[in-house]
C-alpha cells in the first residue's frame, strides 16, 4: 500500500518517503445571539466551519529512477535530492490537490509554504509542508426510488449533485423542495447544489424553477421527496468531515 498519494500519485514516484504527518482539529465559529444570563445558553443561529492544517514531513532521496547513489559524489547526491523535490513541488504550486494519507482518508489541499530543505551529507532532503485541508472520503453515487432514503456518511451538511431522469412528462414536478416546470419524457434534470446549477439535458434550466435554496444532505438518513412518482434518482455526494 502507498505510504501517501497525491493526485492518484505515490510519492516514491519522487523517490520520497513520508516520515510523519499532522492533522489539526476544525475551527468552528458559533454565530449566536446576544445573552447576559450565564445561566441561559445563547440561540445558536449558524455554524461555520474553517479548513484544517495539514503538516507532511518527507524525506526526498538522492537517486534518479532505475539508479542509486552510491559511488556518487556528495554534491550529486543533493542535485539528484533537489531535482525530486522541485518536481514533486511543480504539483503544489497554485494548485489544489488531492492528497491521500495513511489514516485512509483524502484531503482537498492547498499548499501555505515551501520551506528549505534541510540536507545531511547522505544527499536526503527533509521537507516539511503546510496545507490548508478539507478531509473526506471517496465521492459515493446512490440510486434511490422517489421517497426513498440516502444514508449520508459526513458529518456536516454536504452539498449533492441529483440526478432525476423522467419517463413520462410531466407539467410540474417537485424535488427535494424544487419546483420545477415543463418536464418532457426523456428529459435528464440535474440539481448540481455543488455548483450552483440546474440544468436539463444539459440546458439551463433555472427560468422553469422554483425554490428557496439548493438542497444539501445532512447526517444520516435523508428522504429524496419527489412527486414524480417515474422518476429515475441518482444523488452524488462526497462524504466531509469537520
Amino acid at each position: 500500500m502507498a505510504e501517501m498519494l497525491i493526485n492518484g500519485v505515490d510519492v516514491a514516484s519522487y523517490n520520497a518517503r513520508i516520515q510523519n504527518y499532522t492533522i489539526s482539529g476544525t475551527s468552528v465559529n458559533n454565530n449566536t445571539s446576544e445573552n447576559g444570563d450565564l445561566a441561559v445558553m445563547p440561540d445558536l443561529f449558524y455554524v461555520t466551519f474553517g479548513p484544517r492544517t495539514l503538516t507532511v514531513t518527507l524525506t526526498f532521496f538522492p537517486k534518479r529512477i532505475g539508479s542509486d547513489s552510491r559511488k556518487t559524489s556528495i554534491p550529486e547526491r543533493l542535485h539528484r535530492a533537489t531535482e525530486n523535490m522541485i518536481r514533486f513541488e511543480s504539483l503544489l504550486v497554485g494548485k489544489v490537490v488531492e492528497i491521500l494519507l495513511p489514516d485512509g482518508y483524502y484531503y482537498t489541499a492547498l499548499v501555505q509554504t515551501l520551506p528549505a530543505a534541510d540536507f545531511d551529507s547522505t544527499g536526503e532532503h527533509d521537507v516539511t509542508y503546510t496545507f490548508l485541508a478539507i478531509r473526506h472520503l471517496r465521492r459515493k453515487t446512490v440510486t434511490v426510488n422517489p421517497g426513498g432514503t440516502v444514508k449520508c456518511s459526513s458529518n456536516t451538511n454536504t452539498r449533492l449533485i441529483l440526478k432525476a431522469t423522467f419517463s413520462q412528462s410531466h407539467e410540474n414536478i417537485t424535488i427535494l423542495g424544487v419546483e420545477v416546470s415543463n418536464i418532457t419524457s426523456g428529459d435528464v434534470l440535474i440539481i448540481d447544489s455543488e455548483r450552483g446549477l440546474i440544468t436539463c439535458n444539459g440546458v439551463n434550466k433555472f427560468l422553469d424553477t422554483e425554490f428557496y435554496d439548493f438542497p444539501i444532505l445532512t447526517p444520516g438518513e435523508n428522504i429524496i421527496s419527489c412527486t414524480a412518482a417515474d422518476a429515475e434518482i441518482q444523488v452524488t455526494y462526497t462524504p466531509v468531515f469537520a
